[in-house]
């Protein structure tokens, strides 16, 4: 047993799980930060595994750092006893990255930094080099994928290629795909779908950068019998504001093809049947680091339409199935040929390749060695 500070946004689905199928599957005494206030649902969660939290909601940035950084000193896992790892997910590139650099120098065993994608990906210089002192004193810098780390080194070259880990998350719904019972007629009608229409989903959150717009300009260009086939999913629910999500139902009223626009966040449960419900997964992200919205559409079944610009080298490397586009003017001709059965992915062994290379059972030994269990 270790005892672990995990400093990371406590409300978010990715640290529960994290700390769930890692820390406490591994019997580490945990002490998570809370910076943004957690409902009581998460409490109880947290509560439930014997995760303790270390409350520093209510200030800005800098002084929710500074006060964990006090808390440090005073909240410890026990009477006498230090803290063996301080685990950084998501680092931040602002003036907060010293504040943890000195914390890790001070408190900190071995430190960990995670980053998740575009914490990396959308940076620039001047964030990378508040951030430098904290890569010099961690243990391991855990970027993911190949296309994060020549990221990474665009802004610090070679220095810190010993120190990389390519460890992903397991992804959260996987277990929750795995059970649900219901036909992917069902799943359909569950979101008031029509359940014998081809599910086309846009994205998969309100963020501006998923370029829904784009997208549904350039499925407008298509035959009349290939739109009476579709239905056109845009999940809102995290992310974006109400004048983008009237842009897209604007653009959605023009397109000649039937849609329906979610707006709640939903448990696990739900994004589980919503997966299943999904034909085609339609990406168009500006940046991603694989994210595991992708790998559950994939894993669910879906077929997924991906950018160039997005490059997948993991999906690539193992031999995952899907299909490529250059440019949106693509766009109609691949969704056709979909439709038509001309154009196909092996599903069956995409769902083999997700299990075995996103789920925490088969992600947790690599932590493992990270944290010399």
């Amino acid at each position: 047993m270790k005892n672990v500070l995990v400093v990371g946004n406590a409300e978010s689905v990715w640290t529960r799980e994290y700390v769930k199928h890692i820390h406490c599957f591994l019997g580490n005494k945990v002490l998570l930060t809370d910076f943004y206030g957690l409902k009581e649902k998460d409490q109880k969660f947290y509560a439930d595994l014997g995760v303790g939290i270390v409350d520093v909601h209510g200030d800005n940035g800098i002084v929710r750092m500074l006060k964990c950084f006090r808390k440090m000193g005073r909240v410890s896992p026990g009477k006498g006893e230090k803290i063996d790892i301080l685990d950084i997910q998501s680092p931040p590139h602002s003036i907060q990255a010293k504040i943890l650099e000195k914390a890790a120098k001070k408190y900190g065993g071995k430190t960990v930094v995670t980053f998740w994608g575009s914490d990396i990906l959308t940076i620039n210089q001047a964030d990378a080099d508040r951030m430098k002192g904290l890569m010099d004193c961690s243990d391991y810098i855990n970027i993911g994928t190949n296309h994060m780390q020549e990221k990474l080194q665009s802004f610090y070259g070679n220095q810190y290629d010993d120190k990389c880990v390519f460890i992903g998350f397991g992804s959260p719904a996987f277990e929750s795909i795995k059970n649900v019972t219901m036909s992917a007629k069902e799943c359909k009608e569950y979101f008031g779908l029509e359940g014998d229409l081809i599910t086309v989903e846009i994205g998969y959150n309100g963020r501006r950068e998923q370029q829904h717009i784009p997208v549904i300009e350039s499925l407008s260009e298509l035959d009349e019998e290939t739109k009476g086939r579709l239905q056109l999913v845009i999940h809102l629910g995290y992310g974006g504001d109400a004048s983008y999500g009237a842009e897209i139902e604007e653009a959605l009223k023009k397109s000649g093809i039937k849609y329906r626009v979610l707006t709640n966040s939903y448990d696990l449960d739900d994004i589980a049947i919503l997966r299943r419900g999904t034909d085609i997964m339609l990406h168009a992200q500006l940046s991603d680091g694989l994210s595991g919205s992708i790998r559950e559409a994939v894993y669910a079944g879906s077929v997924l339409v991906n950018p160039s610009w997005l490059e997948y080298t993991r999906f690539d490397e193992e031999g995952v199935e899907y299909i490529k586009y250059d440019g949106f003017e693509e766009l109609p001709g691949i969704i056709r040929g979909i439709v038509r059965d001309e154009i196909s992915v092996d599903r069956e062994k995409n769902k083999k390749l997700l299990y075995e290379g996103y789920s925490w059972e088969f992600v947790r030994n690599k932590w493992m060695d990270v944290f010399d269990e």
